[in-house]
């Protein structure tokens, strides 16, 4: 057992996600941690995470902000405390919509977010 506390956390990013950021919270890399990974997504004010797909389901949790939930035929709005399933291999994506940045926790069933391979529609 182990506690994760976000405002201790560094933010990460990279090239591919800019200007996207987040930080991992339970996952095998930082922690004793097996079977489920999760972390919080930063997006900032006007910027999205791209519509994409991947093996493993996933859970989102909205923890602050206002955003648009994005599929291959629809779109959604979320706000704080919406909760979404996403099935395996399901298009999705996020644009935040809102005057603040919209903050996401991230749940897969896997060891770590780095086992999961993005696919991006070109």
């Amino acid at each position: 057992m182990f506690i994760s506390n976000i405002d201790k956390l560094d933010w990460q990013s990279n090239e591919d996600y800019s200007p996207l950021k987040w930080k991992l919270l339970v996952d095998k890399n930082i922690s004793k941690s097996e079977g489920i990974s999760c972390g919080i997504l930063h997006i900032p004010i006007n910027s999205s995470l791209s519509l994409h797909y991947h093996i493993p389901q996933e859970i989102y949790i909205v923890r602050k902000g206002v955003g648009m939930l994005l599929s291959s035929n629809e779109e959604q709005k979320l706000r704080k405390d919406s909760v979404v399933y996403i099935k395996k291999n399901e298009k999705h994506g996020l644009k935040n919509i809102g005057k603040i940045p919209l903050e996401i926790l991230w749940i897969f069933p896997t060891n770590s977010w780095h086992d999961v391979r993005y696919n991006f529609d070109s």
